[in-house]
């Protein structure tokens, strides 16, 4: 599963982040929502944004992953997307592919942290 950040060094065209994209990602609702919902977006980008997600799997919202990132935000004191995010990975046991240093401390989920 690719956090949100991946997706933005995938845009950048980032060498490391493309050659782990030819992979099968996944990636959480909240993603597409923190991807497209920023002010400054161009029409060009925003159809590029949505197309890049269109060859990931969206994760949509279910209560299974409300209840973990509950948990997650309770424990951990994390910000609500990232809970999410986390909670989403967690609850199909796949890794989080990430660069964001704030997902070391949740303990309760496989995480690999790129050091960009």
């Amino acid at each position: 599963m690719a956090d949100t950040n991946c997706f933005i060094y995938l845009l950048d065209d980032h060498p490391l982040i493309s050659s782990l994209a030819k992979e099968n990602w996944a990636h959480s609702y909240i993603t597409e929502i923190e991807l497209l919902s920023k002010s400054t977006i161009t029409p060009q980008i925003d159809l590029l944004i949505r197309s890049m997600l269109l060859t990931s799997f969206k994760v949509n919202h279910t209560q299974n992953i409300s209840e973990i990132a509950i948990g997650f935000r309770r424990k951990y004191n994390i910000k609500l997307p990232d809970a999410i995010i986390a909670a989403t990975a967690q609850l199909l046991n796949i890794p989080l592919l990430t660069t964001d240093k704030g997902f070391a401390k949740i303990k309760d989920f496989n995480c690999f942290i790129l050091d960009l």
